[in-house]
């Protein structure tokens, strides 16, 4: 199932399922953003804010914000304003039923993993993997690879990551899933388990230290996930001191194509990529290739 393609004066509804904002600089600077793609801001009743210090309102505040905006025809798109955590906390009040009937473009990364591939996989709708509108840096790649990812219906085509490095050669085709590693390894064994079985599983992390990261991958490689992908495509390491002989440790002998430090993640420069929709990824050429659009036209 594919959005409608967001078009310029489209109502995009700016909401923290996550973390709250530490500034009014930090709001402001969102609803900008989202003016100069052309789009019209509307920020959620509680979008600023906190409970206990780590969350953007209590749960049924945030949950509030994001079913609202799924609930109103006007708007056409959910952009997250930050990360940080508590999406997770928010699953099970997901209006999964009004998304489905009227789809719309879901945006966001890191914690928002736990939401975009809940929706993805109860719903059968493309998300967003994407920046955040209060934090990401917005730069001309970003900016052009949103912008491609959801508005326009054209495919994505070909994308490669100028540092991208090979950790198994292959190719491999799937549908695109997962996102942070944190979230992916967390939601093991719940209702909300990330489908890997032959997907191509995107993986980043920022700030956690080897060791948890070796932690995290063999939780996965424990619970059968990383085995039933099609191909691996590892983002950003931020902070995290992974190595390429940890890489290859946890990552090499599953038998499937695997790249590494591709535009994915906590990084000054991102992709956009459609969580649900098919791609092909050739490892030795270090290329992920899209050649179905990732949202419908109007």
């Amino acid at each position: 199932m594919l959005a409608s393609a967001l078009r310029p004066g489209d109502a995009v509804a700016l909401v923290a399922p996550a973390g709250p904002l530490k500034s009014d600089d930090e709001f402001n600077r969102a609803k900008e953003i989202v003016r100069a793609l052309g789009l019209e801001p509307r920020t959620g009743s509680y979008a600023k804010a906190t409970t206990l210090g780590y969350l953007a309102g209590t749960d049924e505040q945030r949950a509030a914000d994001f079913n609202d905006a799924v609930r109103d025809p006007d708007i056409r798109g959910i952009f997250a304003l930050r990360g940080g955590y508590g999406t997770m906390r928010i699953l099970e009040q997901i209006d999964y039923d009004a998304i489905a009937r009227d789809p719309k473009v879901v945006l966001g990364y890191s914690d928002l993993t736990a939401l975009l591939n809940a929706v993805t996989q109860q719903t059968g709708l493309v998300t967003f993997h994407g920046p955040v509108a209060a934090l990401s840096q917005f730069s001309a790649l970003e900016t052009q690879s949103l912008r491609a990812a959801v508005m326009s219906a054209e495919p994505l085509g070909v994308l490669k990551a100028p540092e991208a490095q090979t950790v198994r050669g292959g190719v491999a085709s799937g549908r695109i899933a997962g996102g942070n590693l944190s979230l992916i390894a967390a939601l093991t064994g719940t209702p909300y388990e990330i489908d890997t079985t032959d997907a191509l599983l995107i993986l980043e992390d920022v700030d956690e230290s080897p060791y948890r990261i070796d932690r995290m991958l063999t939780q996965l490689r424990l619970s059968g996930a990383l085995m039933r992908a099609a191909g691996i495509i590892a983002g950003g390491w931020t902070n995290c001191g992974v190595s390429d002989e940890l890489l290859h440790d946890r990552l090499g002998d599953l038998g499937i194509p695997i790249v590494t430090e591709t535009l994915i993640g906590h990084i000054d420069e991102q992709w956009t990529l459609p969580i649900g929709a098919r791609a092909m990824l050739d490892a030795e050429a270090r290329t992920l290739t899209l050649e179905e659009p990732s949202v419908r036209a109007r």
